[in-house]
């Protein structure tokens, strides 16, 4: 028999009817979660079904992985294997340098894990919580280097922002050179409309001069 496929994505509102349940199954705060929607990353079987979800909350360049929750616990070793594919593309993909969670399974640690020392929770979020818990982390890239990036992707935005302002500023110009000569092409064609239509209007008139007198 074949192994059961699954997909990851990000959640929508179209799956909180079915995430409410499996949060509070798995015994977590789901009025909590609802508001934290957009953390969560979802796995679904070939036939669209729900089955498992994980949260990825993120501050500047760190993420905490949280919230695990799988509707068959027999599942839950492959559809964590997809997660972490997923995960690690996401915080690829948003430039973060470290990822943080208070998952206890033994699978994050063989995936790369490992306890935080006090050097490393100097940088420790402190939207993520209480430093003081058991955390673990699993640094994807230097962050000087990040910082670097993001240096220089801030300068790429700001001089590609320039060259649109410097462009919407000469077509500005443009437009209103061309606004110019048209008003001033307007102003003529009056004038001469004016002149054209006096002059018609002095033709039309009739002579009302005296005429000469007859001599005897």
């Amino acid at each position: 028999m074949n192994p059961p496929s699954f997909n990851a994505r990000r959640a929508t509102l179209d799956d909180l009817p079915v995430l409410r349940p499996l949060w509070s199954a798995g015994q977590l705060d789901a009025l909590h979660l609802e508001k934290r929607l957009t953390d969560f990353q979802v796995a679904e079987t070939a036939e669209g079904r729900l089955v498992a979800a994980v949260g990825l909350h993120v501050d500047g360049l760190h993420g905490r992985v949280h919230s695990e929750c799988y509707l068959d616990a027999a599942q839950t070793d492959a559809l964590r294997a997809l997660f972490w594919e997923r995960l690690l593309a996401v915080a690829r993909n948003r430039g973060l340098v470290r990822l943080w969670t208070l998952e206890a399974v033994p699978f994050w640690r063989e995936h790369g894990f490992a306890e935080a020392d006090a050097e490393i929770k100097k940088k420790f979020p402190a939207a993520f919580g209480d430093e003081s818990a058991a955390w673990l982390t699993f640094k994807l890239k230097e962050e000087l280097a990040a910082a670097l990036s993001m240096d220089h992707e801030f300068e790429l935005f700001r001089q590609a922002s320039e060259q649109d302002r410097e462009r919407m500023m000469r077509q500005g110009r443009i437009m209103k050179g061309v606004a110019t000569v048209l008003a001033l092409m307007l102003f003529i064609a009056v004038i001469v409309g004016g002149v054209l239509l006096f002059k018609k209007h002095r033709l039309r008139v009739p002579f009302s001069g005296s005429a000469p007198a007859k001599q005897r």
